[in-house]
């Protein structure tokens, strides 16, 4: 693995986790969801093995969030990250469309 897969393995992984936390998932109940065991999950969460897309895309479906929250176009370089998507895991729906519609006045 060169050192740019190896820092982006580490990087997905760390999101994985961070986001699992986020929404209370256990790795057990996560590996359950995607079919690995709670120690892959570690593996992925540390970046030891690199996640699958197929894997990936199961994820997602579990965590409830979109791949592009794992795998950002500078991925691992977002702080805050994680204590905003416990915030937002927090939120109700009216709650969630308030924030998105003042996010999206920004733009």
């Amino acid at each position: 693995m060169s050192d740019y897969e190896k820092r982006l393995a580490v990087a997905i992984g760390k999101a994985i986790g961070d986001r699992r936390e986020a929404v209370g998932m256990t790795q057990r109940r996560l590996g359950a969801a995607i079919g690995v065991s709670f120690q892959q999950i570690q593996k992925y969460e540390t970046g030891a093995n690199r996640i699958a897309s197929s894997k990936l895309m199961l994820a997602t479906e579990a965590l409830k969030c979109d791949v592009a929250e794992l795998v950002g176009e500078r991925c691992g370089e977002r702080p805050g990250t994680a204590r905003l998507i416990r915030a937002w895991s927090n939120l109700n729906d009216k709650q969630r469309e308030a924030v998105t519609s003042m996010i999206e006045a920004f733009e």
